[in-house]
């Protein structure tokens, strides 16, 4: 428990401003690729989105953060980091209402506005990097999406690869529909779907997640990724959402299905960029696990449950949320394993006199 006069740990100071630009230049180096990729696949639009959405975020926190804060915090990158990862979840290119053509490519605008949003309400009224509640890129792309989702899941196909499918996998897996085969898995792997700009390249992010494993300093960050992985895994495998063929729901079905949950939308790259947010995390390995598994069940009953094409961003959010009952859940456990090792003691003691 914490002490008198002693700020909760959630709340605390969780790393100095070296570890958190640290933290976030590697984050930029391992989402760049991603970037490149959506431009090859989606041409120079895609990176309109993205410069639009960096600049938005690195814009709103120089000016409130200088109003609010007092000083200057773009110094940790982290409002780079926020926009790109925003870029990355949305569509390369949105076509205007027919009476706004002349504002051109509406992603760029939906990035920018989620941008500010993830700076201006999530980022600086908390203190900055190092004392966010929730990842601002969730909290941003969410807020897109309750305000704008027939905008901000609508696909444009790729001019350099024809899809699998013309609509999205999220889509798709919602419709019960399996759209993996021998043919289309390696098709998908590489990106070639419906789908946002930056996530669908499956087995670039799943060998990005692989680097973060292998740096002694983002180690016990991507735990929390594998719990994620883990536990959406064992969901998806036991409550499956593809329709049973004529023989039911063989084994083929069931990994198809847990298949179809990790190449739908963001949800792969929610969990290996955005659950990672240091701020929001526990501070040990094996609870970051724990705290990533929860946050993939969340993701599993909200995409059953949810109304959007894609609600990762909503589980994240309601995992952040849950990390202060986390700590208290776990303080108790220990003040019990404290109390259960005084009380045996004790009674050996008085077995010894």
């Amino acid at each position: 428990m914490p002490k008198p006069n002693q700020q909760p740990r959630w709340k605390q100071r969780l790393a100095t401003n070296r570890d958190a630009r640290r933290w976030n230049l590697t984050s930029l180096a391992l989402t760049l690729p991603l970037l490149l990729l959506g431009y090859f696949y989606y041409g120079v639009s895609a990176l309109h989105v993205a410069v639009v959405s960096v600049l938005a975020a690195v814009l709103a926190e120089l000016l409130f953060g200088r109003i609010f804060l007092r000083k200057n915090t773009v110094g940790d990158w982290n409002a780079v980091v926020v926009g790109l990862w925003i870029a990355c979840m949305l569509p390369a290119f949105i076509a205007p209402p027919e009476q706004y053509s002349m504002l051109g490519n509406y992603a760029v605008w939906y990035a920018a506005l989620g941008s500010v949003f993830a700076i201006l309400v999530v980022k600086i009224p908390f203190g900055g990097t190092k004392h966010m509640p929730f990842s601002p890129a969730a909290a941003g792309f969410a807020f897109l999406t309750a305000c704008f989702p027939h905008r901000v899941f609508t696909f444009t196909a790729s001019e350099v690869v024809a899809p699998v499918r013309s609509r999205s996998m999220a889509l798709l897996l919602n419709l019960g529909e399996n759209a993996i085969t021998p043919q289309n898995l390696p098709r998908i792997l590489f990106g070639h779907t419906s789908g946002p700009m930056g996530t669908g390249v499956i087995l670039l992010i799943v060998v990005l997640l692989v680097v973060m494993l292998l740096l002694k300093s983002r180690r016990s960050y991507a735990m929390t990724s594998v719990g994620f992985i883990v536990a959406v895994a064992v969901l998806a495998f036991f409550f499956p959402r593809v329709n049973p063929g004529v023989d039911g729901m063989n084994m083929g079905l069931r990994v198809a299905s847990i298949g179809m949950e990790f190449f739908s939308g963001s949800l792969l790259f929610a969990a290996v960029f955005l659950l990672q947010e240091p701020s929001t995390l526990p501070d040990r390995w094996h609870t970051r696990l724990a705290f990533g598994a929860l946050a993939g069940g969340l993701a599993i009953l909200l995409r059953r449950l949810g109304t959007f094409e894609e609600n990762v961003v909503f589980a994240i959010l309601l995992a952040n949320a849950a990390l202060p009952v986390f700590y208290r859940l776990m303080d108790e456990w220990q003040q019990q394993q404290i109390f259960r090792r005084k009380k045996a003691a004790a009674e050996t003691e008085a077995a010894d006199a």
